[in-house]
C-alpha cells in the first residue's frame, strides 16, 4: 500500500490560517512526503523532491516495487538516506564504551564534521576523502595525524556499511599514509633506579608501573580488592577496568602476577590506607585523587616523571611520556626471558605479538650482541685460532680432469 500526503511549510501554514486555499505544490508551500513498505514489510516514510501529487505517487509506488524486488532477492537494496552529520553522531554512540572515545569526538568535532557536513553518505567519493587529508597536510600536521585520519576515516564509513547506508568504503581505495617508524623509548636499569631513589611519596606509583606494565587508566582505577594476594609466589593482578570504565583499553580481562620486588611494598601501603572505624577501607582505590575518588583522566602523569627526573639530577629521551614507562616493563622483560614476546604480549594485553614486537620493544645494542654471541654456527676465535693458524700453511692440491692439470 502506497500514498502521498503534503505537509506545508511556513508560506503555507500562513495560506491556511489566512482561510484561503492551499495550492499543494512544492517547495513553494511545503513537501511531499510518501508512505510505502519497504522490503522487510515495515512501513516507510520518506521526503521526496515532487513538485506535485502526481509525481510524489510515482515515487511512491517505484519505492514499493523496488522494495519487493529487493524482499524476492531480484533487486540490491539501496542505500539509507543518511547524512555524514548522522553517521558521526550515530557512530560516537555505539561506541562510546570504548577508551578511545574521546580522541574520536575530538576528530569528529575538528575535522570529520566540518569537511563533510551533511552530505549524503551514499554520496561521498574517494576525491572527498583525499581532500581531507590533504587539507590536514596543508595545515602542517603530522604524519602520524594524517594517518589517524585516514584510520578513522575507514572505520567510519565502515559502520556507515553496517548499516547499510553506503556499499562500498570510498577510503579503500586510498592508499595508506605511511608514518616513519620510531624506536621506542625505554629507561635502563640505572636509569629505572635513580627514579625510583628520587621519587619520594610517589615511588609505589613508578615502581608499579615497570613491574607491571599497566596503563595510566589502569593504575587509576585498580582497586585494593583487584590484588589476589595468596594466588602465585607473590600474587595477583586482576586487570579489569580503565579509567571510570568497566573494561581496558582492550576490552579483555587479564592477570598480572606481582613481582617479588613489589609485593613488600605494595603490601605495606595496603596495611597503611586509612580505614574507618569498623576497619574497612575508606577508598578502595590503590592510587586514589589526593582528594580521594576517582582521578581523572587529566592527570598529569608526564610532568610527574618529569618532575622526579629533574630530582634524580638525570635526563630522560627525548619526548618521555608516563606511557614510556610501560614500554621499559616490556622491553627488559622480553629481553631478561630471552625474547618471549608471547609472554610480553599477554601481560600487556595486546591482540597480537607484532604489536608488541614493534612498538613496546626496544632493542638495544647489548641485547643484540648477546643474541649474536650466543649463535653456535662457526666456532669462536678463541676456539678455532690453532686451526685457523695452521692451515695457512697448506697449499692447494692441483687436480687432474680430462687428462688436463688444473691449479
Amino acid at each position: 500500500m502506497t500514498s502521498a500526503y503534503f505537509r506545508p511549510n511556513t508560506k503555507g501554514k500562513a495560506v491556511l490560517a489566512a482561510g484561503k486555499r492551499l495550492q499543494r505544490r512544492a517547495p513553494d508551500f511545503g513537501t511531499w512526503w510518501i508512505r510505502y513498505r519497504d522490503a522487510a514489510g515495515r512501513a516507510a516514510r520518506e521526503r521526496t523532491a515532487a513538485r506535485m501529487e502526481a509525481e510524489a505517487e510515482r515515487i511512491a509506488q517505484e519505492k514499493a516495487m523496488h522494495s519487493e524486488r529487493v524482499a524476492a532477492g531480484l533487486a540490491p537494496a539501496k542505500p539509507v538516506p543518511m547524512t555524514c552529520d548522522e553517521l558521526f553522531r550515530r557512530y560516537l554512540e555505539a561506541t562510546r564504551h570504548l577508551s578511545s572515545q574521546d580522541p574520536t569526538a575530538s576528530y569528529v568535532k575538528v575535522w570529520f564534521g566540518p569537511h563533510f557536513k551533511k552530505k549524503p553518505v551514499a554520496a561521498v567519493t574517494p576525491a572527498d576523502c583525499d581532500a581531507l587529508l590533504v587539507r590536514a597536510r596543508n595545515a602542517g600536521k603530522s604524519d602520524s595525524t594524517v594517518k589517524q585520519l585516514y584510520v578513522f576515516g575507514r572505520l567510519f564509513f565502515k559502520y556507515a556499511l553496517q548499516l547499510g547506508a553506503r556499499r562500498d568504503n570510498p577510503w579503500t581505495l586510498l592508499p595508506r599514509p605511511k608514518v616513519a617508524m620510531k624506536k621506542p623509548r625505554f629507561l635502563s636499569r640505572a636509569q629505572v633506579a635513580a627514579l625510583l631513589e628520587a621519587a619520594g611519596p610517589h615511588r609505589l606509583l613508578l615502581l608499579t608501573a615497570v613491574l607491571s606494565g599497566l596503563r595510566r587508566g589502569e593504575l587509576a582505577a585498580l582497586q585494593w580488592t583487584d590484588i589476589h594476594w595468596e594466588e602465585g609466589p607473590s600474587g595477583v593482578l586482576y586487570v579489569t577496568r580503565s579509567w571510570e570504565r568497566s573494561t581496558t583499553k582492550s576490552s579483555k580481562e587479564r592477570l598480572v602476577p606481582v613481582h617479588p620486588a613489589l609485593r613488600p611494598e605494595l603490601r605495606a601501603a595496603y596495611e597503611a590506607a586509612p580505614r574507618d572505624g569498623h576497619g574497612q577501607l575508606m577508598d578502595p582505590l590503590v592510587f586514589p585523587s589526593p582528594k580521594g575518588g576517582l582521578r581523572s583522566q587529566g592527570w598529569h602523569t608526564a610532568k610527574l616523571v618529569h618532575r622526579i627526573a629533574r630530582w634524580a639530577g638525570m635526563e630522560l629521551p627525548e619526548g618521555f611520556t608516563f606511557h614510556d614507562l610501560r614500554k621499559t616493563f616490556l622491553t627488559h622483560l622480553i629481553q631478561d626471558t630471552g625474547g618471549n614476546i608471547g609472554a610480553g604480549q599477554l601481560l600487556a594485553g595486546h591482540s597480537t605479538p607484532a604489536v608488541t614486537a614493534t612498538y613496546y620493544f626496544a632493542r638495544d645494542v647489548g641485547f643484540l650482541v648477546e643474541a649474536v654471541e650466543g649463535l653456535k654456527l662457526v666456532p669462536s676465535a678463541a676456539v678455532a685460532g690453532a686451526h685457523t693458524a695452521s692451515t695457512r700453511q697448506l697449499r692447494a692440491v692441483p687436480t687432474v680432469v680430462g687428462g688436463h692439470r688444473n691449479d
